[in-house]
């Protein structure tokens, strides 16, 4: 069940609850005696007046007329005594109270259980998304060799192709495809870089040849194209230019940010080749 609502239903329920407890905690339980006490009061009232007029007129002596007026003030005083049930009457209200308090909510609860929907605000448990296994990539990348098979000119589709050999690190049925997709990668600097790096590890011979002229293309394309730049100081590093590789990754570096990994892994790149430099050239001498 959500928690938000819950949150929600409980304070409406507290808020409720807390008004209405208020109100029968503090105000009394008025009956029938606050208005007998206020009759009998007004009848003795009148009593003591017509007392005091038959004594004014001699139909009362006074011993007599000082009887009844002893009888009439006893008669006062009782009625002026507080009933002895008030208390009862507050006390059966705070009772009340403390009832509801407590019956309220346990009787909200129920009854929303009883005919409510707590399903209905509660969200459905996630979906895992199957993960994709090494036998599904093979699936599809069998799947769209099949389809180029009947359709041997779709390009995009080789370069595809390629792409998906190479991640399989299937470099020589890689290589083929990229080559029947060279109408798309003619002009495309990483398409080119990636065909390089893919003739370069299915070759003895690396980067010389074909491979270095790829990269150079991709890089009078763009110049600044990274993954180019990487390459390219790979093959000078190679063929052991190590001023041409520096130069490259030196490019290359100036492309990322400065306190990503990635420019630290380039800069450490540089300083071995730098060491590897004067390694060699002390060995020459």
């Amino acid at each position: 069940m959500n928690l938000i609502f819950i949150l929600i239903a409980a304070l409406l329920a507290a808020s409720v609850t807390l008004w209405l407890v208020f109100v029968l905690w503090r105000s009394p339980k008025l009956d029938s005696s606050v208005e007998h006490h206020a009759v009998n009061a007004a009848v003795l009232r009148d009593q003591l007046v017509e007392l005091e007029q038959d004594r004014a007129n001699g139909i009362l002596s006074l011993p007599d007329h000082a009887a009844a007026q002893q009888e009439l003030q006893r008669r006062v005083l009782d009625e002026a005594t507080p009933a002895q049930d008030t208390g009862q009457r507050r006390h059966s209200s705070k009772s009340a109270a403390i009832a509801l308090a407590i019956v309220l909510p346990v009787a909200a609860t129920l009854t929303y259980l009883a005919i409510g929907n707590p399903a209905a605000i509660t969200p459905p448990p996630a979906q895992n998304a199957p993960a994709m296994t090494q036998a599904d990539v093979q699936a599809m990348v069998d799947s769209l060799a099949a389809r180029l098979t009947r359709n041997p000119d779709d390009a995009p589709g080789w370069l595809m192709l390629a792409r998906s050999y190479r991640y399989l690190e299937k470099y020589e049925d890689a290589a083929a495809a990229f080559a029947k997709a060279a109408s798309v990668i003619q002009t495309d600097p990483l398409a080119l870089s990636e065909y390089a790096e893919t003739l370069a590890r299915s070759r003895p011979a690396g980067f010389k040849g074909e491979p270095t002229q790829l990269l150079e293309r991709a890089l009078t394309l763009n110049p600044r194209e990274p993954f180019a730049l990487t390459l390219a100081g790979a093959a000078a590093l190679e063929r052991q230019d190590y001023p041409g590789a520096i130069d490259y990754w030196q490019q290359l570096l100036g492309l990322l940010p400065a306190d990503s990994d990635a420019a630290q892994a380039v800069a450490n790149t540089i300083e071995r080749t730098r060491r590897e430099q004067a390694e060699t050239a002390t060995a020459k001498n």
